[in-house]
């Protein structure tokens, strides 16, 4: 024993750091992590291919100008849903891991902290809702609208009503049910493909195609609502509703803050993620706004491969932060990184090889155009998904104001690029935009993930004997 100690005290802290990332590539989290990854990929990878052949049941029964509006109206409707959209879920994972490290009656605390929640997000889909239809209204000729948009838009905005999201993405994500959250996606998916055929079928127009993409996304939602409240009520946390939520401020500090915080990074981020098919709309045209709604939606595909696989990691960087494993928190990040990275590498060379052959047996030779809009679209949503585990970490850490600066000076640079180039190339000038923005906050979140991790490294190494 006496071998082993001296042993132990004669290994360097390099040879140290170097063992302890050995372990952590081979640990039960890992392979826990890799679990719950592998149910989404497989949930997301089927919704993904249920969403597309909606996609292209639409695209063939519209064509492109038609395409387009129903893309700048479900656009314009998703603007105001990230406008108003508390994230409630990224306060209260980190609030909740704080309850569940600090101990005390956690089913009351956690029972307060999802009412608040809940509360936040059924204001925010009320406003939401009664802004869009009023914004659309009142300033139609402002916005070029005529009768028919300011129709379609009032439909579409129906499902903001029932976009109850946050809280739900919290319970199921703190429970671990990520097989539930993959799947439940499914659902709509599949009712939008139903209504889809019958449009292709009976040669529905364009109301037709909007009340189907409205129905579906209604169906999701409330799915999404009522698993989570199952989950809650397994737990013993019911009636939500009936929960005061006066004071919560005192039993959570800052969490408020922290809303505020995060909502707003979220609405700057909407400029550049749902305003930009806006932007080619109003820059460029009808055509162009849809070719480039059809690259988004290829690459939304993979772009849920990326949201989901944060998913499973920020609840675990904030369980690991709030008990102090830093080298086990670096590790988590490291892992899911490399995932993400070697996902989209693969992802790019597959559509390399059969992008432009895929999408005109999928959406006709009238959406040729947009192959090479999606190949650019992949190289950003590469970057941005080399970030994602990134900004789960700074949010983590409590760094959220840092998030927030890198995400406003990064949306500066998409605007001022995207508003110079669409005039010039069109929808292209949109996706130059993207990877300006992808690989200036990637490479602004590894400095200043570097910068705070060092720091917490430096407090946690006891100070040097006089």
């Amino acid at each position: 024993m006496m071998d082993d100690e001296a042993q132990a005290q004669s290994v360097t802290p390099a040879e140290s750091r170097k063992r302890g990332r050995l372990q952590l590539w081979g640990d039960a989290a890992l392979r826990r992590r890799f679990i719950n990854i592998g149910h989404l990929l497989s949930g997301n990878g089927i919704n993904g291919l249920i969403a597309l052949v909606g996609v292209a049941m639409t695209a063939r029964s519209l064509g492109p100008v038609e395409y387009g509006i129903l893309a700048l109206v479900i656009s314009y409707i998703r603007v105001f849903d990230r406008l108003m959209r508390f994230e409630s879920w990224q306060p209260l994972i980190k609030y909740a891991a704080q309850v569940a490290q600090d101990g005390g009656d956690q089913a009351e605390q956690l029972r307060a902290l999802f009412a608040f929640g809940l509360w936040l997000d059924v204001g925010a889909c009320l406003a939401a809702a009664l802004l869009a239809s009023l914004v659309a209204v009142l300033f139609a000729p402002l916005l070029g609208m005529n009768h028919t948009h300011i129709l379609l838009v009032c439909i579409n905005a129906v499902t903001l009503l029932f976009n109850i999201s946050g809280t739900p993405t919290a319970v199921l994500r703190l429970a671990g049910r990520f097989r539930t959250i993959a799947y439940v996606q499914v659902t709509g998916s599949i009712v939008r493909v139903a209504l889809c055929a019958a449009g292709l079928w009976f040669h529905g127009g364009l109301i037709f195609f909007i009340c189907a993409w409205t129905i579906s996304q209604i169906v999701s939602s409330l799915l999404f609502l009522f698993v989570s409240l199952v989950e809650l009520r397994r737990q013993g946390i019911v009636s939500l509703h009936r929960v005061p939520v006066r004071g919560i401020t005192r039993r959570f500090p800052g969490i408020m803050g922290f809303a505020w915080s995060s909502s707003l990074s979220t609405s700057i981020r909407t400029s550049s993620m749902s305003l930009d098919v806006l932007i080619v709309g109003a820059l460029a045209d009808h055509r162009s706004a849809g070719l480039y709604f059809v690259a988004k939606q290829v690459a939304k595909v993979v772009q849920q491969v990326c949201a989901q696989v944060q998913a499973v990691l920020y609840p675990d960087v904030a369980r690991l932060w709030a008990q102090g494993a830093l080298a086990r928190f670096r590790g988590a990040v490291v892992q899911v990184q490399v995932i993400l990275d070697i996902f989209a590498i693969a992802a790019i060379a597959v559509l390399a090889i059969g992008g432009r052959w895929l999408i005109g047996l999928a959406m006709g030779h009238a959406f040729a155009d947009t192959y090479p809009l999606l190949l650019v679209q992949m190289v950003a949503l590469a970057f941005t998904m080399h970030a994602a585990p990134l900004r789960s970490a700074l949010l983590a850490m409590g760094e959220q104001r840092a998030v927030l600066h890198i995400v406003l000076w990064a949306t500066l640079a998409f605007h001022i690029v995207a508003l110079t180039f669409v005039p010039m190339i069109g929808a292209m000038g949109a996706n130059v935009a993207h990877v300006v923005l992808a690989v200036g906050s990637a490479i602004a979140m590894e400095r200043t993930l570097h910068r705070r991790f060092s720091h917490a490294r430096a407090e946690e190494r006891p100070a040097a004997p006089a």
